[in-house]
């Protein structure tokens, strides 16, 4: 969070996201815990906000969600897939991937662009290493590797990738990357 410049911002469908997991998982009170810690009273999914009120909302959470998921590194994952699922079924990102022809990787060479609609901050960019095979890097991105891929299982999965495998790893501070596959 001390690396977070006041620049860095992430839309409110994020943290809407995050606090649909929590809602799911029944703790209404770690719910509202997360919500006054931000300092704000409701997240609206297209504004920008501080990323520093998210990254506290994600570590209020996540000893409840590492109890619920059997580990930090799942909580986050499915913390990942949540929002993912979210991002990809209202908004923004139901419009611009129903723009585009319904295939994995179509969805994929619209990641990057995704990620940007999402966040004010990082690099993203995506290498094909096959025709069903690829690494995603992410360059100064606040979350860590295992949410993000939540987030390329949940979007591989939901256009039609089966036997989706994604493994990540940080490479730097605040960068990690994401190998893929799929059947």
């Amino acid at each position: 969070m001390c690396l977070a410049t006041s620049e860095d911002t992430i839309r409110g469908m994020l943290f809407n996201g995050t606090l649909e997991v929590l809602q799911a998982l029944g703790d209404e009170s770690l719910m509202k815990r997360c919500v006054e810690e931000s300092g704000e009273t409701r997240f609206l999914d297209f504004f920008s906000y501080p990323v520093q009120k998210h990254c506290q909302m994600v570590f209020t959470a996540l000893p409840v969600l590492a109890e619920e998921y059997g580990g930090s590194e799942e909580g986050l994952r499915q913390l990942g897939r949540k929002v993912a699922d979210r991002f990809l079924r209202v908004g923004a990102g139901k419009v611009m991937l129903s723009l585009s022809q319904r295939s994995p990787r179509q969805l994929l060479y619209t990641l990057p662009t995704a990620y940007r609609l999402a966040v004010s901050f990082g690099q993203y960019a995506l290498r094909w290493t096959g025709p069903r095979s690829g690494r995603f890097t992410l360059q100064r991105d606040f979350m860590p590797h295992p949410f993000h891929e939540g987030v390329m299982q949940t979007s591989l999965e939901l256009w039609g990738a089966r036997a989706v495998t994604v493994s990540g790893r940080q490479t730097g501070g605040l960068d990690s990357e994401c190998d893929f596959c799929w059947q």
